[in-house]
């Protein structure tokens, strides 16, 4: 019975941080900075494909730019794994974008780390490495 539970809690965070997941994509598709801001950590971290990590503060300031619009997000192949208050959740974005007017493909590995304070999940960092990128 007390794995049961177990299976019916661990079901229940993976549910939460899937939707946790949605609602930031969400956020960074409108460039909601204000819902951004309560999503992240204090001390956020996210390092792109080349190699270059942003913290909280430069993540906003990146997305409030302008430079970055999205035309389309898909997601495959999402799974998550949780342990105590930490969860890492991957996935493959098929993504296309408007970066400095330029229509660009990217299809990318995306791994988000999440942690749970204060009866929320919140974004502490992640990385995304990419497969295929092109500029129409």
């Amino acid at each position: 019975m007390k794995k049961y539970f177990k299976k019916i809690i661990y079901t229940l965070k993976t549910k939460e941080v899937k939707q946790a997941y949605e609602y930031w994509k969400e956020a960074v598709i409108k460039a909601d900075l204000a819902s951004l801001n309560k999503m992240y950590t204090e001390n956020f971290s996210w390092t792109n494909e080349w190699g270059i990590t942003n913290n909280k503060k430069e993540n906003l300031r990146k997305i409030a730019s302008g430079n970055l619009q999205y035309l389309s997000w898909v997601n495959e192949n999402i799974t998550i794994k949780i342990v105590g208050d930490t969860a890492v959740l991957q996935t493959r974005e098929i993504l296309r974008l408007l970066v400095y007017n330029y229509r660009v493909n990217a299809i990318q590995n995306v791994t988000t780390v999440f942690v749970h304070q204060n009866g929320r999940w919140l974004i502490a960092g992640g990385q995304e490495i990419s497969d295929n990128i092109s500029v129409e």
